[in-house]
């Protein structure tokens, strides 16, 4: 793997704390400042997750160490399956917030998208920290 788990880690963990500052900036209405964090946030995630995807891809890396066991495949599944949701979630709020027709019923449109998309994004860091020790373990 080209990006190490622990670097991976730190990262999550920053971009964590800027979504929960993100929602900060809108509980005090600032929506602007809340806006450009996640679309910084989504670009930034995505990005990750292809370099990761493609890096290990081309270091021709096997994920078997993540399928014994049954437990690690579990937990290794939710990551995925939530942070799948967080993912589609950040770009859905994203493409609703750029339609300037939207502006006006965003507030009402996006309620339900963006508990959704948060409590998502924090249960598959919470089970990707969890998932990081079985991972550092086999690769070392």
């Amino acid at each position: 793997m080209i990006i190490d788990p622990l670097t991976l880690l730190v990262l999550q963990s920053v971009w964590t704390v800027l979504v929960l500052v993100s929602m900060a900036f809108r509980m005090k209405r600032n929506y602007l400042v809340h806006g450009i964090i996640l679309i910084v946030l989504i670009v930034i995630e995505w990005g990750a997750l292809i370099a990761v995807a493609v890096s290990s891809i081309l270091s021709g890396e096997s994920l078997q160490f993540l399928m014994e066991p049954l437990s690690t495949l579990i937990v290794f599944a939710l990551h995925g399956i939530f942070g799948f949701v967080a993912y589609v979630g950040g770009t859905l709020l994203l493409a609703l917030w750029w339609r300037p027709s939207s502006l006006t019923s965003f507030a009402a449109k996006s309620e339900m998208t963006w508990r959704v998309t948060l409590i998502s994004w924090i249960i598959s860091f919470v089970v990707g920290v969890y998932l990081y020790v079985p991972v550092t373990a086999a690769l070392q």
